[in-house]
């Protein structure tokens, strides 16, 4: 809906007003002029700008640093936050795709799309920067959309932006109870101006600094010279806002739950009105809709979900008393310079130059009447040692920055006598702070996926880049009125387009206009065998070529498998609802020498569970793959050792059957004897197969195995009931009595 049919808009009914939508705003600007300061000083510390950021001023030039020789800066910040992002982003996470009761979609190629666009460089490094601005800040969002005129996996972009321009109703006590989300940013005026068809006289300003403002007089900031003339007038701020209380509804009737609406922003004009409203540009695999808008809270206040905590915001009191008490070591060194005394009189000039200059090897001549009292010619001042309060101070606040921060030393480079156990331990971070990031990790990356592919599914189904999908669009690309479409319709002649359907005189084709088209035709006319066998032709090809017309402008996508074979990638395989979870497939060095060491003590066990496989039948064979499928699960081994890669791998490798070339008729032969059915393997080698599983696997083997023997069944259940230290001995001497008899 463009700016001129809003203008009749009835907006009474809804609970989200546009002057409601603007008191929120100029809410979210207050609560953000409040909070600048303190992520200024975030900011500043992660940088090493804190004593900048304490003067309000900056100044480059070489004097200006020379001058501050004092003030000393111990960066703790950004070790502390990149040590902590290496460990809660690894090198590669990998999406895993369950079903759920409602998934009618493809989990394979789900999985293989999300993956390949999750893991590409360019979107791992957006991750990356929303988790470090929502660890340094309080927040940050991520906006997902598509462009359906790209190829393969461009079609859905997503773009980071700072947790000052989240418009998040931070008033709601959960998560779902959210009334509305929005993104407020400056964007260029000429290209807003031409998308939503505004006036040429609209205003523009200059895009601001959230963050540098402290920087009050500093030579990057309010500096016009330094900046491109047009950027000075060439910006207007734009709230999207995703409203998502009240309904939508269209020019046609079409009611759609919740909206968004876009508002060009010039102060907080109570009677402004947005300049486009539509639905929400997502829906979920449920039929929801969804906002294109993902916010990135790790850490928030107890009772409200959309207020948030800064990570950095539990170092700063310790950065800053690092800072403070090294910058005053610093002063007492300089001030501990070299003082002498001496009576007046005793030294000449010369003498004192010589003294100030402390040459190697100079003489210093004095008078005859202090000879013998040379300690009383010259005496050096003594300074007063520094106090061990200073040092004092600082062992403390190093050792409580230390405890304040949620990761391994190894993280930050340091290396400690711990034990293999404890750094897994703290790897493993099930029972700390850094446990619970991980978790909302996840939760913001499962509202990205589901994002994604809703985008997906949207620019698939999308004909925007299709021929002919322009045409209630004007010159300048705006959407047509009802009115203007009108016109359109009776310039080109399809005025009366409608009503041909009843009338075949307004039309040259004399099978138009008719309900039963060719069939009715048919009776009506006396046609020859050729003409029928013509219409009866047409009467096939028509519905072929309209289902062709629709089929059309659904789009697949391309993707290459692991075996390099093309996978094609339809909407309906990610139109779907999926249980979605990760798995960290980059590994750090110590869960990289943990994997080698499983694979080198389980692999004997692997060829073993592959040779049952391959040999055994009946649950035997079944039994020995799904446990190679588990350990291949649980200690995450490499996907070339998966037991569908090793079969695949198996088929390429057969020897292709030679075809065999027709010969002389032979005379019949006589029928052979059927043959004999093969011969059931004997107990010995059942139990020596059993022997190669564990001691639960074992029990479950020899009931199967042994159904029809009571006696072993009864001291099979005797040893369920014994401690598990007791259960392999009893075990064993079932086995060795099944041998023996």
């Amino acid at each position: 809906m463009n700016k001129d049919q809003i203008k009749d808009y009835d907006f009474k009914e809804d609970s989200l007003k546009p002057s409601v939508v603007m008191d929120h705003l100029r809410a979210h600007d207050a609560r953000m002029e409040d909070e600048q300061p303190y992520m200024a000083l975030a900011k500043a510390s992660y940088t090493t700008r804190f004593w900048r950021y304490i003067e309000g001023s900056e100044d480059l030039s070489a004097a200006y640093e020379m001058s501050k020789m004092d003030q000393v800066e111990v960066n703790r910040i950004k070790p502390a936050l990149t040590g902590y992002l290496s460990n809660l982003y690894p090198r590669r996470l990998k999406v895993v795709m369950a079903k759920s009761p409602y998934t009618t979609g493809d989990t394979q190629k789900a999985e293989m799309v999300i993956n390949d666009w999750l893991n590409q460089p360019r979107m791992r490094e957006r991750i990356l920067s929303a988790s470090r601005q929502a660890l340094l800040y309080k927040g940050a969002g991520a906006k997902i959309g598509y462009d359906p005129a790209e190829e393969g996996l461009n079609r859905v972009w997503m773009r980071v932006f700072p947790y000052w321009e989240m418009v998040l109703d931070s008033d709601v006590h959960d998560w779902d109870d959210a009334r509305f989300i929005g993104h407020v940013s400056y964007q260029p005026r000429d290209e807003i101006v031409e998308k939503y068809g505004l006036d040429e006289d609209l205003g523009g300003t200059s895009r601001e600094d959230y963050l540098g403002a402290y920087m009050a007089r500093s030579k990057r900031v309010g500096v016009k010279g330094d900046t491109a003339t047009d950027d000075v007038s060439a910006f207007v701020r734009v709230l999207e806002f995703c409203n998502l209380t009240d309904d939508f509804y269209d020019t046609d009737g079409t009611r759609y739950k919740g909206r968004l609406e876009i508002y060009v922003l010039d102060g907080y004009n109570d009677g402004a009105k947005p300049v486009y409203m539509g639905p929400l540009p997502l829906v979920d695999g449920t039929g929801k809709p969804l906002p294109h808008i993902a916010p990135l809270i790790f850490e928030h206040e107890p009772e409200y979900p959309y207020r948030g905590l800064a990570y950095a915001e539990q170092l700063l009191p310790q950065q800053k008393e690092l800072n403070t008490m090294r910058s005053y070591l610093a002063q007492t060194a300089r001030r501990d310079a070299r003082m002498y005394l001496a009576p007046k009189g005793v030294l000449d000039a010369e003498a004192i130059d010589n003294l100030r200059s402390g040459e190697d090897g100079s003489i210093i001549e004095i008078d005859e009447q202090y000879a013998g009292n040379l300690g009383n010619v010259v005496v050096p001042l003594q300074h007063g040692p520094v106090s061990s309060n200073i040092y004092n101070s600082m062992n403390l606040a190093e050792g409580d920055f230390d405890r304040s921060t949620t990761i391994s030393p190894a993280a930050l480079g340091q290396v400690t006598k711990a034990t293999a156990s404890e750094v897994m331990a703290i790897e493993g971070h099930t029972q700390s702070e850094f446990g619970r990031h991980a978790e909302q990790r996840d939760l913001f990356l499962i509202q990205v996926v589901k994002r994604c592919l809703a985008a997906y599914v949207a620019s698939l189904y999308d004909v925007g880049d299709s021929e002919g999908a322009e045409q209630d669009l004007d010159e300048d690309g705006r959407e047509l009125s009802d009115d203007q479409l009108e016109q359109r319709r009776e310039a080109e002649g399809l005025e009366d387009d409608d009503n041909n359907a009843d009338d075949n005189n307004t039309n040259d084709d004399p099978y138009s206009g008719r309900e039963d088209g060719i069939e009715e035709i048919k009776e009506e006319e006396d046609l020859d065998e050729e003409d029928s066998s013509i219409l009866n032709l047409a009467s096939r090809i028509e519905p072929e070529r309209e289902a062709r017309e629709k089929e059309r402008h659904i789009e697949r996508l391309i993707l290459i498998d692991y075996n390099n074979e093309l996978i094609e990638v339809s909407p309906e395989d990610l139109d779907s609802d999926f249980d979605i979870g990760f798995s960290e497939a980059g590994r750090s060095p110590v869960a990289q020498a943990e994997m080698r060491n499983n694979v080198l003590q389980l692999s004997d066990k692997m060829l073993q569970l592959l040779q049952v496989a391959q040999e055994a039948q009946g649950s035997m064979s079944v039994l020995a793959i799904e446990m190679y499928k588990t350990i291949h699960e649980q200690f995450e081994f490499p996907s070339n050792l998966s037991f569908e890669y090793v079969q695949g791998q198996v088929a390429e490798q057969a020897p292709e059957e030679a075809p065999v070339e027709p010969g002389p008729e032979a005379p019949p032969e006589e029928e052979a004897p059927p043959e004999a059915p093969p011969e059931q393997m004997s107990a010995e080698e059942v139990v020596a197969q059993i022997e190669t599983l564990p001691v639960d696997q074992q029990i479950v083997a020899l009931e199967q195995a042994f159904a029809d023997e009571p006696k072993i069944l009864q001291l099979l259940e005797e040893a369920k009931g014994l401690p598990p230290e007791e259960q392999q001995e009893a075990v064993r001497v079932i086995l060795d009595a099944i041998k023996g008899s």
